[in-house]
Protein backbone atom coordinates (compact mmCIF):
# COMPACT_ATOMS: atom_id res chain seq x y z
CA UNK A 1 0.00 0.00 0.00
CA UNK A 2 2.85 2.46 1.14
CA UNK A 3 4.54 1.95 -2.45
CA UNK A 4 1.07 2.51 -4.28
CA UNK A 5 0.58 6.03 -2.58
CA UNK A 6 4.35 6.71 -3.50
CA UNK A 7 3.63 5.85 -6.78
CA UNK A 8 0.78 7.98 -7.16
CA UNK A 9 2.65 10.97 -5.12
CA UNK A 10 5.38 10.86 -7.53
CA UNK A 11 3.10 10.47 -10.14
CA UNK A 12 1.26 13.53 -9.30
CA UNK A 13 4.20 15.82 -8.66
CA UNK A 14 5.01 14.57 -12.41
CA UNK A 15 1.61 15.69 -13.67
CA UNK A 16 2.22 19.11 -12.03
CA UNK A 17 5.70 19.52 -13.56
CA UNK A 18 4.35 18.66 -17.04
CA UNK A 19 1.92 20.83 -16.70
CA UNK A 20 3.97 24.38 -15.91
CA UNK A 21 6.40 22.77 -18.33
CA UNK A 22 3.45 23.27 -20.72
CA UNK A 23 1.93 26.93 -19.37
CA UNK A 24 5.29 28.55 -19.45
CA UNK A 25 6.34 27.03 -22.84
CA UNK A 26 3.17 28.31 -24.33
CA UNK A 27 4.21 32.07 -22.43
CA UNK A 28 7.87 31.33 -24.22
CA UNK A 29 6.64 30.83 -27.41
CA UNK A 30 4.22 34.70 -26.73
CA UNK A 31 7.25 35.93 -25.72
CA UNK A 32 9.10 34.71 -29.02
CA UNK A 33 6.11 36.35 -31.14
CA UNK A 34 6.28 39.02 -29.05
CA UNK A 35 9.95 40.00 -29.81
CA UNK A 36 10.51 38.58 -33.48
CA UNK A 37 7.37 38.97 -35.20
CA UNK A 38 6.49 43.33 -34.37
CA UNK A 39 4.64 43.77 -37.54
CA UNK A 40 2.03 40.91 -37.01
CA UNK A 41 -1.59 43.05 -36.68
CA UNK A 42 -2.61 39.90 -34.31
CA UNK A 43 0.36 39.85 -32.11
CA UNK A 44 0.79 41.40 -28.41
CA UNK A 45 3.13 44.10 -29.95
CA UNK A 46 0.22 46.04 -31.70
CA UNK A 47 1.40 49.20 -29.93
CA UNK A 48 5.45 48.53 -31.47
CA UNK A 49 3.71 47.57 -35.16
CA UNK A 50 1.14 50.49 -34.70
CA UNK A 51 4.22 53.10 -34.27
CA UNK A 52 6.50 51.69 -36.71
CA UNK A 53 3.13 52.05 -38.94
CA UNK A 54 3.32 55.99 -38.22
CA UNK A 55 7.18 56.46 -38.37
CA UNK A 56 7.45 55.03 -41.77
CA UNK A 57 4.58 56.96 -43.02
CA UNK A 58 5.47 60.17 -41.19
CA UNK A 59 9.48 59.42 -42.81
CA UNK A 60 7.90 59.32 -45.90
CA UNK A 61 5.98 62.57 -46.01
CA UNK A 62 9.31 64.03 -44.18
CA UNK A 63 11.53 63.21 -47.19
CA UNK A 64 8.84 64.38 -49.82
CA UNK A 65 8.54 67.28 -48.05
CA UNK A 66 11.59 68.55 -47.71
CA UNK A 67 12.21 67.71 -51.58
CA UNK A 68 9.73 70.35 -52.33
CA UNK A 69 11.21 72.92 -49.57
CA UNK A 70 14.93 72.21 -51.41
CA UNK A 71 13.51 71.50 -54.58
CA UNK A 72 16.54 72.84 -57.08
CA UNK A 73 14.16 74.70 -59.62
CA UNK A 74 16.41 73.52 -63.09
CA UNK A 75 20.19 73.50 -63.85
CA UNK A 76 21.00 75.99 -65.99
CA UNK A 77 21.56 74.73 -69.23
CA UNK A 78 22.19 76.51 -72.67
CA UNK A 79 19.22 74.24 -74.65
CA UNK A 80 16.43 75.13 -72.40
CA UNK A 81 15.00 79.00 -72.96
CA UNK A 82 13.83 80.61 -69.39
CA UNK A 83 10.30 79.87 -70.10
CA UNK A 84 11.39 76.54 -71.12
CA UNK A 85 13.29 75.88 -67.63
CA UNK A 86 10.46 78.06 -65.89
CA UNK A 87 8.06 74.96 -67.45
CA UNK A 88 9.98 71.93 -66.05
CA UNK A 89 10.32 73.30 -63.08
CA UNK A 90 6.26 74.03 -62.64
CA UNK A 91 5.94 70.10 -63.67
CA UNK A 92 8.58 68.91 -61.15
CA UNK A 93 7.01 70.69 -57.62
CA UNK A 94 3.60 69.69 -59.63
CA UNK A 95 4.65 65.92 -59.44
CA UNK A 96 6.11 66.56 -55.81
CA UNK A 97 3.28 67.82 -54.38
CA UNK A 98 1.07 65.07 -56.01
CA UNK A 99 3.02 62.31 -54.09
CA UNK A 100 2.98 64.61 -50.68
CA UNK A 101 -0.37 64.66 -50.72
CA UNK A 102 -0.73 61.07 -51.17
CA UNK A 103 1.20 60.16 -48.69
CA UNK A 104 -0.81 62.52 -46.29
CA UNK A 105 -4.01 60.95 -47.34
CA UNK A 106 -2.30 57.45 -46.18
CA UNK A 107 -0.76 58.87 -43.12
CA UNK A 108 -4.67 59.83 -42.22
CA UNK A 109 -6.61 57.02 -43.69
CA UNK A 110 -4.30 54.97 -41.63
CA UNK A 111 -4.81 56.49 -38.31
CA UNK A 112 -8.83 56.41 -38.94
CA UNK A 113 -8.32 52.70 -39.67
CA UNK A 114 -6.35 52.85 -36.55
CA UNK A 115 -8.66 54.56 -34.22
CA UNK A 116 -12.14 52.30 -35.51
CA UNK A 117 -10.21 49.32 -34.51
CA UNK A 118 -10.14 49.98 -31.05
CA UNK A 119 -12.32 48.59 -28.63
CA UNK A 120 -13.00 48.97 -24.93
CA UNK A 121 -12.36 52.41 -24.54
CA UNK A 122 -13.43 54.28 -21.33
CA UNK A 123 -16.48 56.79 -21.32
CA UNK A 124 -14.19 59.88 -21.92
CA UNK A 125 -11.69 57.82 -24.48
CA UNK A 126 -14.93 56.88 -26.79
CA UNK A 127 -15.76 60.66 -26.86
CA UNK A 128 -12.18 61.90 -27.60
CA UNK A 129 -11.93 59.16 -29.98
CA UNK A 130 -14.84 60.04 -32.03
CA UNK A 131 -13.51 63.59 -32.04
CA UNK A 132 -10.16 62.31 -33.80
CA UNK A 133 -12.18 60.58 -35.89
CA UNK A 134 -13.96 63.66 -37.31
CA UNK A 135 -10.67 65.71 -37.42
CA UNK A 136 -9.12 63.27 -39.29
CA UNK A 137 -11.89 62.59 -42.02
CA UNK A 138 -12.06 66.62 -42.37
CA UNK A 139 -8.32 66.79 -42.82
CA UNK A 140 -8.55 63.97 -45.67
CA UNK A 141 -11.28 65.73 -47.28
CA UNK A 142 -8.58 68.52 -47.24
CA UNK A 143 -6.08 66.94 -49.01
CA UNK A 144 -8.62 65.58 -51.77
CA UNK A 145 -9.59 69.13 -52.06
CA UNK A 146 -6.14 69.85 -52.34
CA UNK A 147 -5.61 67.39 -54.86
CA UNK A 148 -8.89 68.68 -56.98
CA UNK A 149 -6.58 71.83 -57.32
CA UNK A 150 -3.71 70.28 -58.97
CA UNK A 151 -5.64 68.05 -61.29
CA UNK A 152 -6.26 71.58 -63.01
CA UNK A 153 -2.45 72.74 -63.61
CA UNK A 154 -3.64 74.90 -66.59
CA UNK A 155 -4.73 77.24 -63.48
CA UNK A 156 -1.41 77.31 -61.64
CA UNK A 157 1.94 78.89 -62.40
CA UNK A 158 5.25 78.80 -60.97
CA UNK A 159 4.82 81.62 -58.24
CA UNK A 160 1.13 79.89 -56.91
CA UNK A 161 2.47 76.10 -56.66
CA UNK A 162 5.28 77.65 -54.56
CA UNK A 163 2.97 79.20 -52.06
CA UNK A 164 0.83 76.70 -52.33
CA UNK A 165 3.49 74.05 -51.08
CA UNK A 166 4.96 77.03 -48.26
CA UNK A 167 1.19 77.24 -46.98
CA UNK A 168 0.95 73.47 -47.54
CA UNK A 169 3.94 72.67 -44.78
CA UNK A 170 3.38 75.30 -42.91
CA UNK A 171 -0.41 74.62 -42.05
CA UNK A 172 1.01 70.33 -41.49
CA UNK A 173 3.24 72.07 -39.00
CA UNK A 174 0.48 73.87 -36.78
CA UNK A 175 -2.67 72.38 -37.40
CA UNK A 176 -1.89 69.08 -38.53
CA UNK A 177 1.12 67.61 -37.04
CA UNK A 178 0.06 68.39 -33.08
CA UNK A 179 -2.83 66.55 -33.95
CA UNK A 180 -1.06 63.53 -35.46
CA UNK A 181 0.75 63.41 -32.43
CA UNK A 182 -2.10 63.48 -30.09
CA UNK A 183 -3.80 61.07 -32.24
CA UNK A 184 -1.01 58.58 -32.27
CA UNK A 185 -0.19 58.54 -28.49
CA UNK A 186 -4.15 57.97 -27.69
CA UNK A 187 -3.69 55.12 -29.89
CA UNK A 188 -0.43 53.66 -28.10
CA UNK A 189 -1.78 54.30 -24.92
CA UNK A 190 -4.92 52.05 -25.31
CA UNK A 191 -3.07 49.12 -27.12
CA UNK A 192 -0.96 49.21 -24.48
CA UNK A 193 -3.56 48.73 -21.89
CA UNK A 194 -4.75 45.62 -23.71
CA UNK A 195 -0.98 44.16 -24.02
CA UNK A 196 -0.71 44.76 -20.22
CA UNK A 197 -4.21 43.13 -19.97
CA UNK A 198 -2.46 39.72 -21.87
CA UNK A 199 0.77 39.84 -20.01
CA UNK A 200 -1.03 40.11 -16.38
CA UNK A 201 -2.93 37.11 -17.24
CA UNK A 202 -0.45 34.94 -17.95
CA UNK A 203 1.83 36.28 -15.13
CA UNK A 204 -1.35 35.16 -12.93
CA UNK A 205 -1.80 31.88 -14.70
CA UNK A 206 1.71 30.80 -14.16
CA UNK A 207 1.48 32.45 -10.43
CA UNK A 208 -0.48 29.69 -9.95
CA UNK A 209 1.07 27.26 -11.13
CA UNK A 210 3.89 27.90 -9.29
CA UNK A 211 2.53 27.71 -6.21
CA UNK A 212 0.95 24.00 -6.86
CA UNK A 213 4.85 23.21 -7.42
CA UNK A 214 5.62 25.08 -3.91
CA UNK A 215 3.25 22.46 -2.36
CA UNK A 216 4.61 19.84 -3.96
CA UNK A 217 7.87 20.38 -2.53
CA UNK A 218 9.44 20.26 -5.93
CA UNK A 219 13.25 20.66 -5.51
CA UNK A 220 14.54 23.78 -6.84
CA UNK A 221 10.72 25.40 -7.16
CA UNK A 222 12.32 28.22 -4.73
CA UNK A 223 14.82 29.19 -7.57
CA UNK A 224 11.78 29.68 -9.66
CA UNK A 225 9.77 31.98 -7.26
CA UNK A 226 12.19 34.56 -6.95
CA UNK A 227 12.25 34.22 -11.24
CA UNK A 228 8.47 34.97 -10.92
CA UNK A 229 9.32 38.13 -8.57
CA UNK A 230 10.83 39.79 -11.21
CA UNK A 231 8.62 39.21 -13.36
CA UNK A 232 6.25 40.64 -11.40
CA UNK A 233 8.40 43.89 -10.71
CA UNK A 234 9.23 43.79 -13.99
CA UNK A 235 5.35 44.07 -15.03
CA UNK A 236 4.52 46.39 -12.14
CA UNK A 237 7.09 48.90 -13.41
CA UNK A 238 5.21 48.41 -16.63
CA UNK A 239 1.86 49.27 -15.15
CA UNK A 240 3.73 52.55 -13.40
CA UNK A 241 4.96 53.48 -16.42
CA UNK A 242 1.76 53.15 -18.63
CA UNK A 243 -0.30 54.93 -15.73
CA UNK A 244 2.29 57.76 -15.79
CA UNK A 245 1.76 57.94 -19.77
CA UNK A 246 -2.04 58.01 -19.27
CA UNK A 247 -2.20 60.49 -16.43
CA UNK A 248 -0.23 62.48 -18.48
CA UNK A 249 -1.69 62.45 -22.29
CA UNK A 250 -5.18 63.05 -20.44
CA UNK A 251 -3.33 66.02 -18.32
CA UNK A 252 -2.45 67.54 -21.96
CA UNK A 253 -6.29 66.96 -23.21
CA UNK A 254 -7.56 68.98 -20.53
CA UNK A 255 -5.28 71.54 -20.56
CA UNK A 256 -5.49 71.94 -24.09
CA UNK A 257 -9.99 71.45 -24.01
CA UNK A 258 -9.57 74.30 -21.01
CA UNK A 259 -7.56 76.87 -23.13
CA UNK A 260 -9.71 76.23 -26.00
CA UNK A 261 -12.40 77.18 -24.16
CA UNK A 262 -11.33 79.97 -22.53
CA UNK A 263 -10.12 81.85 -26.30
CA UNK A 264 -13.35 80.61 -27.37
CA UNK A 265 -14.97 82.60 -25.14
CA UNK A 266 -13.00 85.50 -25.17
CA UNK A 267 -13.32 85.35 -29.03
CA UNK A 268 -17.10 86.17 -28.83
CA UNK A 269 -16.60 88.64 -26.73
CA UNK A 270 -14.45 90.57 -29.16
CA UNK A 271 -15.59 89.63 -32.41
CA UNK A 272 -18.49 88.52 -34.42
CA UNK A 273 -15.78 85.81 -36.42
CA UNK A 274 -14.35 83.33 -34.52
CA UNK A 275 -10.75 82.70 -34.68
CA UNK A 276 -8.08 79.45 -34.58
CA UNK A 277 -5.84 79.54 -31.83
CA UNK A 278 -2.97 77.17 -31.44
CA UNK A 279 -5.14 75.70 -28.47
CA UNK A 280 -7.82 74.63 -30.10
CA UNK A 281 -8.94 71.51 -31.77
CA UNK A 282 -8.15 71.69 -35.14
CA UNK A 283 -11.18 72.66 -37.85
CA UNK A 284 -9.84 72.29 -41.26
CA UNK A 285 -10.46 75.13 -43.55
CA UNK A 286 -13.35 75.38 -45.63
CA UNK A 287 -13.12 73.62 -49.35
CA UNK A 288 -13.95 76.64 -51.08
CA UNK A 289 -10.86 77.86 -49.69
CA UNK A 290 -7.39 78.18 -51.21
CA UNK A 291 -4.66 76.66 -49.11
CA UNK A 292 -2.58 79.32 -49.89
CA UNK A 293 -5.27 81.48 -47.91
CA UNK A 294 -4.61 79.31 -44.90
CA UNK A 295 -1.25 79.95 -43.86
CA UNK A 296 -2.38 83.37 -41.49
CA UNK A 297 -4.41 80.69 -39.51
CA UNK A 298 -2.78 80.68 -36.29
CA UNK A 299 -0.27 83.02 -36.97
CA UNK A 300 0.06 84.78 -33.89
CA UNK A 301 0.11 82.21 -31.90
CA UNK A 302 2.27 80.08 -29.71
CA UNK A 303 4.61 77.58 -31.87
CA UNK A 304 2.87 74.16 -31.87
CA UNK A 305 5.80 72.18 -31.86
CA UNK A 306 5.85 72.45 -27.89
CA UNK A 307 2.43 70.47 -27.98
CA UNK A 308 4.44 67.87 -30.16
CA UNK A 309 7.21 67.33 -27.82
CA UNK A 310 4.53 66.68 -25.14
CA UNK A 311 2.99 64.02 -26.93
CA UNK A 312 6.49 62.61 -27.88
CA UNK A 313 7.01 62.25 -24.28
CA UNK A 314 3.77 60.67 -23.94
CA UNK A 315 4.94 58.21 -26.23
CA UNK A 316 8.60 57.40 -24.82
CA UNK A 317 6.62 56.62 -21.80
CA UNK A 318 4.73 53.80 -23.61
CA UNK A 319 7.87 52.36 -25.54
CA UNK A 320 9.35 52.28 -22.10
CA UNK A 321 6.40 50.24 -20.45
CA UNK A 322 6.70 48.16 -24.16
CA UNK A 323 10.14 47.29 -22.97
CA UNK A 324 9.23 46.31 -19.21
CA UNK A 325 6.73 43.57 -20.71
CA UNK A 326 9.28 42.34 -23.15
CA UNK A 327 11.20 41.76 -20.04
CA UNK A 328 8.69 40.37 -18.54
CA UNK A 329 8.29 37.46 -21.02
CA UNK A 330 12.07 36.89 -21.27
CA UNK A 331 11.98 35.99 -17.78
CA UNK A 332 8.71 33.39 -18.83
CA UNK A 333 11.52 32.32 -21.14
CA UNK A 334 13.99 31.68 -18.20
CA UNK A 335 11.03 29.94 -16.11
CA UNK A 336 10.66 27.63 -19.14
CA UNK A 337 14.34 26.29 -19.60
CA UNK A 338 14.56 26.40 -15.56
CA UNK A 339 11.38 23.82 -15.46
CA UNK A 340 13.27 22.05 -18.24
CA UNK A 341 16.35 21.62 -15.86
CA UNK A 342 14.11 20.39 -13.15
CA UNK A 343 12.37 17.75 -15.69
CA UNK A 344 15.48 16.34 -16.46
Amino acid sequence: MKKILQTLSVATRTLSVLKYFVLVSAASLIAVNFASAPLSVASASQSANLQQSFDKIKESVQEVKDSTTNLITTKDSDILSPEEKDKQELSQRLDIFAKILNLSIKEAADTISQLKALNNLEEKAVSLREQFLKEFEGFLKFYNGQKDILEKPEEIDLAKIKEMAQSFKDWRETNYNPELAAATAFLLINRQKATLEMAGNRLTKISSDVEKLKKANLEGVDELGKLLNLASNSLREAKKKYQEAKDGFWLIEENLSAASSTTASSTLTSTSTPIASSTEKITVPEMSVSIENTSSINSTSTPSISIEDQFLSIKGLVGNSLNKIKETYQIFIEMSNFVKKLLI
